[in-house]
């Protein structure tokens, strides 16, 4: 049975809303805050922590700005300044490197914080009224799998002198 959901946006509305306030919109409904806790260092020491919520932030608007890799993402947070502000960087700092941006993604990962985050948003969605959890659509993608293979039947092939020809014979099953 395949479900449609029903978007927040129409695809008029969406063209409509300019693209630099698209991410002001997308940030307004999310509370990154306690996720971000979450990534910080418990250690005082070593390099000034760059802002894990913002980190967060750049991570989540990569996909919506055509943005597939940890360089282009750092390239976009570089150079423009007003994604860089909408994700909530300061703009008197440098932009994170593409380590720290793989790193914080690495974090996201083992602390399972993606899941956690989309478990989150489900909710606000029920208690909001947005979707009601009566039905479940999962996307799926067929993965490739080996089947059994048969045993082969194994020939040896015995080791013939220099300068001596041999035909193999076939083998019939």
């Amino acid at each position: 049975m395949y479900l449609l959901q029903k978007p927040l946006f129409s695809f008029e509305q969406w063209l409509e809303i300019e693209s630099s306030e698209r991410l002001g919109l997308f940030f307004t409904a999310l509370d990154l805050e306690p996720y971000a806790n979450k990534l910080k260092s418990a250690s005082p020491h070593g390099a000034k922590p760059i802002n894990r919520e913002a980190i967060l932030r750049a991570l989540l608007a990569a996909p919506l700005e055509g943005i597939s890799t940890f360089t282009r993402l750092h390239q976009q947070l570089d150079r423009d300044l007003r994604f860089r502000y909408q994700c909530g960087f300061r703009l008197d700092e440098r932009a994170p490197s593409i380590a720290t941006l793989s790193r914080v993604f690495q974090a996201v990962v083992e602390k399972e914080l993606a899941q956690e985050l989309f478990t989150d948003l489900v909710n606000q969605c029920r208690e909001s009224g947005i979707i009601n959890g009566e039905h479940i659509a999962i996307d799926s993608t067929a993965i490739g799998a080996y089947e059994k293979k048969c045993q082969s039947h194994a020939v040896s092939i015995p080791a013939m002198p220099i300068g001596v020809r041999s035909t193999i014979p076939s083998v019939t099953s």
